[in-house]
């Protein structure tokens, strides 16, 4: 059974921004919340961590990439093909409960085992998210932990009780998150096409 880690922010927890990066770096397997809702997250380059990932999300639809979670734009531009109107867009939009699908850089493929030519961009607002991003100094993949037989699981101890036995850490802050879906957002041509509406309010 993996460790609930009961953690804080503001500022974060150091030694336990350790132990986390510790444990991706390692193929290790954590969850932790987006702001939006709790998701499941690894180093996208550990091939043992992916196999983990699909294990716990065996019907995640096979053309749909994972997103990346990035700190800010600029090491987005190192998985993704942002120019122009993208730029200037994502700038208004991010960071905030969006996932952006655009294009990959050429070692994407590399990088996640794939040849996917599509890669799905998050920025989270979370403060402990952007921590880890920050601490662990490129890009991490995540996918929502799915619901539980009484619905979406909002608190920690939920997904510690519904996947523990598959996770290393559950990183919780002790708050109830609002189990929300992002709001996906398709700017692979330039202009912004919503796929999927969730949560947050578009730039006018």
């Amino acid at each position: 059974m993996g460790e609930h880690l009961y953690t804080y922010i503001d500022p974060p927890n150091s030694r336990h921004l350790d132990q986390i990066v510790d444990v991706l770096r390692r193929g290790g397997l954590i969850a932790l919340s987006t702001g939006t809702s709790w998701a499941f997250c690894v180093d996208p380059s550990s091939k043992k961590a992916l196999e983990r990932l699909v294990r716990l999300k065996p019907n995640h639809p096979e053309g749909l990439p994972f997103s990346l979670i990035c700190r800010d734009i600029s090491m987005a531009s190192t998985v993704a093909t942002i120019v122009g109107r993208s730029y200037r867009y994502l700038h208004r939009l991010l960071p905030g409960p969006y996932t952006v699908l655009l294009y990959s850089q050429k070692k994407l493929p590399k990088l996640l085992g794939s040849r996917r030519s599509t890669v799905g961009v998050r920025i989270p607002q979370a403060p402990l998210c952007q921590a880890i991003i920050e601490r662990f100094g490129s890009p991490l993949l995540v996918s929502s932990v799915p619901p539980g037989p009484q619905g979406v699981l909002t608190m920690g101890w939920e997904v510690h009780e519904a996947h523990g036995q598959a996770l290393d850490y559950v990183v919780d802050l002790g708050d109830e998150l609002p189990g929300a879906k992002t709001t996906v957002i398709d700017l692979r041509m330039g202009d912004p096409v919503v796929v999927r509406q969730g949560v947050g309010k578009l730039p006018v």
